[in-house]
């Protein structure tokens, strides 16, 4: 046991020593967290008390991080030769002396094939930037712990140095390196494939991704994508640059709301090329016709979206037949039945004022006027009927037929009205009655009037005579008839009995 100890309780009003070295040779470099694990490590060191109970798990939650970070963190120090293994089960890790390290470092790759590529790093920088310690080990890093190439990290530092100059982030270069590996780019042929193309592409995605206000490298998804619209699907960057204006509003722009927008404008386009004037012309007209449908559909009392597909293609139906303004007008047509409005609804009216050559609102107007008088005068007929039926197309025709073909005056047609009552069809009954007034040159009232009280006078003078009534063999005999002569003389009972036994 020690001699001497320290007090917990003043462990918060202590002070850890930080060597400038280490803020200005690894601190710039280390990925994110690990500096975190290298101080709070090193405040345990110097503090041994602290450390009672603490391990990965424990570290990792005191500092807000995954075990795995931590351990990786861990590893990282101890190729900087900062930090050393010194036990397994349970771990357990020595600090060592910073300046020892930086010494240490000089002879560091003792391996030829560490020292070229050492070299080689140093060489693809030169005297433009110093590359710090931690920064040679994170290249290092991804050759053994990712499993990456040295030729591929080579061909992948110098398209970070060609695409964002010297001083770019070994930070981001991480994630990089690990996107690599997740797209399976793990091989020089396909790092060279991929590379020679990419320069370009990830110049244009950075543009994109500066244009919709997020200010970092592209991923290499992104990278993908923006290859994807301009050789495959012939945007041109203006082109994608005035498609991003679609995305204004949205609190999330990204590439793939991007992708769906150049997606849905080259289909709809047909196009193997898309300037940016051309798709400034579609954005704008789509834009427009979107607007008119919304009207459309508002009229009608629907909440549908403008934008989608099959919205779209039933108003280009619907205007190949009528213009916008009496879309319109069956739109409100529609709505009157506010349970039973719908697009269908909105198109089969559209077609049948096609069908019927209404085709300009003053067209239209005209004919919901007649409808309407139609209708008024349908219910007075239906009311003189004693008919509850409510009006409907064919009874328009009907009315149509009587008063234009046959040129009727409503005065006989109400008249005729009367005399359907009681029947089951009544507009059929009354129908048959004008058709047999038209062929017999029947056109007034007072003639309609006229010929019905005759044909009642005769249907009341027919001969009604009643059929015979059914009989039985039995009642088929021949009676005979008695003479009230041969019966003077006798009794009733006489004449009762004779009567009942005289065969």
């Amino acid at each position: 046991m020690a001699l001497f100890d320290t007090d917990k309780a003043g462990l918060l009003w202590d002070a850890v020593s930080l060597p400038n070295a280490f803020i200005c040779e690894y601190m710039p470099a280390a990925p994110e967290g690990y500096v975190k694990v290298y101080l709070y490590g090193l405040m345990v060191a110097r503090f041994p008390a602290a450390a009672d109970g603490l391990t990965p798990e424990a570290l990792a939650k005191e500092l807000g991080m995954e075990t795995n970070d931590v351990l990786a963190a861990l590893q990282y120090w101890e190729r900087c030769r900062l930090v050393t293994r010194t036990q397994d089960h349970p771990p357990r890790y020595a600090y060592l002396n910073v300046q020892q390290a930086m010494t240490v470092r000089q002879a560091v790759p003792v391996d030829e094939k560490d020292a070229q590529f050492a070299q080689a790093i140093y060489a693809i920088f030169g005297n433009r930037r110093a590359i710090h310690g931690g920064e040679l080990v994170l290249c290092y890093e991804w050759v053994e712990q990712l499993g990456l190439p040295r030729e591929v990290v080579l061909e992948m530092v110098q398209h970070l140095v060609s695409t964002n100059g010297v001083n770019f982030d070994f930070k981001s270069a991480q994630k990089f390196a690990m996107e690599l590996v997740d797209h399976g780019i793990v091989t020089m042929e396909a790092a060279e494939k991929f590379f020679a193309r990419s320069l370009p592409a990830w110049t244009g995605a950075r543009s994109v991704l500066h244009r919709i206000s997020r200010f970092r490298e592209p991923t290499i998804d992104e990278i993908d994508m923006f290859l994807k619209w301009t050789k495959e699907w012939g945007f041109t960057l203006k082109a994608i640059d005035k498609a991003c204006a679609e995305m204004k509003g949205i609190s999330d722009p990204n590439f793939k709301y991007l992708d769906k927008v150049l997606q849905g404008v080259r289909e709809r386009s047909e196009r193997t090329q898309t300037s940016a004037d051309q798709l400034e012309k579609q954005l704008t007209r789509e834009k427009d016709e979107a607007d008119l449908i919304r009207e459309a559909l508002r009229a009608a009392g629907l909440s549908a979206n403008a934008n989608q597909d099959t919205v779209r293609e039933v108003y280009r139906n619907m205007r190949s037949k009528l213009p916008h303004e009496t879309i319109l007008l069956a739109a409100r047509e529609i709505c009157r039945t506010k349970k039973t409005q719908s697009l269908d609804k909105l198109e089969e009216l559209v077609d049948a004022w096609s069908e019927k050559g209404l085709t300009t609102p003053d067209e239209v107007e005209t004919h919901l006027a007649r409808v309407k008088e139609q209708n008024v005068f349908l219910r007075e007929l239906f009311s003189q009927m004693g008919w509850g039926k409510i009006t409907t197309p064919r009874d328009r025709d009907l009315l149509a037929k009587w008063r234009g073909e046959w040129g009727f005056s409503d005065e006989l047609l109400r008249i005729v009205a009367g005399f359907s009552i009681g029947k089951n069809a009544p507009m059929a009954f009354m129908d048959k009655v004008l058709e047999r007034y038209q062929a017999e040159g029947i056109t007034s009232a007072a003639a309609a009037e006229a010929d019905h009280v005759k044909r009642q006078e005769a249907y009341q003078q027919k001969d009604f005579t009643a059929k015979p009534g059914k009989t039985v063999i039995e009642q088929r005999y021949k009676q005979r008839d008695y003479d009230p002569a041969q019966f003077s003389g006798l009794t009733p009972k006489e004449i009762e009995e004779a009567l009942r036994y005289d065969t």
